[in-house]
């Protein structure tokens, strides 16, 4: 099926709440991006199909990327994919990070659903990197999650180890249930004593553990309780292996290597699952990770590192571009 045809069967319903010129604008330009094209102005103006030439085409995306009602809609747009895609699913596992944009002026929020293979993007929020973490903007965030999901869903949300006791009670404010990771740098109580993560990660093992009910976070502001689950995964055997024309980074491959071996001190609010059924659900947090790379990579995905666009409104077309190319593939 050409891809066009594809994407206007998909988005059909999705889009409907738009003016027909922003449908069918949507509908092309993620087209050219499924037919080879990056995520930036000029890439997609020159893979847009039509008898246009390629300076109409680009001025054309630029005015989308510009659309101010467009920037109005995309809250909307981005609820609509997340009730289109969750509608039928009696249980839902939600991944969601924070990630660099293009730019070290732009952070991007994202939702994914956790599926078999690629996660699919289901809502993003672009901030200036000043308001990283804001928790103005966790609660805005998850409040428009909120609103697509029915109460009989079950909501499991997935993050790593930067979000704190806010994001926490405002999770379960909902009725959620969030699994996430404990940092060497906090503390936490189980008994009567606080400590640091680190002092425990060498009782680690390769049998998952229930450490028992505690307290995450010394600081009053971020405390939160919960339950401690322990783990550390076989090592992999993997060797590194570069060719003579590549960067050796051996800073950074030491820094990810370590990272790959420390233990996991995962922290919940729910005991419903085993410890090996709470390790396998946290397992599937690398999923959004691999669909940032491959809205950002210039080489094996969409190249929105190479955008120049420099406003948070223009950057939120690009991710909702890429988010509808991400779903349709």
């Amino acid at each position: 099926m050409p891809a066009r045809s594809l994407c206007q069967k998909f988005l059909k319903n999705i889009l409907s709440p738009l003016h027909r010129y922003r449908q069918n604008a949507l509908i092309d330009v993620t087209s050219a991006v499924i037919c080879g094209a990056s995520l930036t102005l000029t890439s997609i103006g020159r893979h847009l199909q039509g008898c246009a030439s390629v300076k109409h085409n680009i001025k054309r995306v630029d005015r989308l990327l510009g659309n101010s009602l467009l920037h109005k809609e995309i809250p909307v747009v981005f609820q609509r994919i997340t009730q289109h895609i969750t509608r039928n699913m009696p249980r839902v596992v939600i991944l969601i990070d924070w990630s660099g944009n293009h730019s070290a002026d732009f952070q991007l929020l994202r939702a994914n659903l956790a599926c078999d293979g690629r996660s699919l993007p289901l809502m993003s929020y672009v901030v200036p990197s000043s308001q990283l973490g804001n928790p103005d903007i966790h609660a805005r965030f998850l409040d428009s999650l909120f609103r697509c999901f029915s109460p009989k869903t079950e909501v499991i949300i997935i993050t790593d180890a930067g979000f704190q006791g806010h994001w926490f009670r405002k999770i379960r404010s909902h009725g959620w249930i969030y699994i996430c990771r404990g940092l060497g740098a906090q503390y936490y109580k189980i008994h009567e004593a606080w400590e640091k993560v680190t002092k425990i990660m060498d009782k680690a093992s390769c049998t998952p553990v229930y450490l028992g009910n505690g307290l995450l976070g010394r600081d009053k502001r971020a405390r939160h309780e919960g339950h401690f689950y322990l783990y550390k995964s076989k090592e992999k055997g993997r060797k590194f292996k570069r060719s003579k024309d590549r960067a050796a980074r051996a800073m950074m491959t030491k820094k990810n290597r370590q990272a790959g071996k420390s233990p996991w001190l995962i922290f919940t609010n729910t005991t419903q699952f085993t410890a090996k059924q709470i390790m396998k659900l946290y397992s599937r947090r690398m999923q959004i990770e691999q669909n940032f790379r491959d809205e950002k990579n210039p080489r094996w995905g969409f190249g929105l590192r190479e955008g120049m666009s420099q406003s948070v409104e223009r950057i939120e077309v690009l991710s909702l571009i890429g988010a509808l190319t991400s779903i349709i593939m």
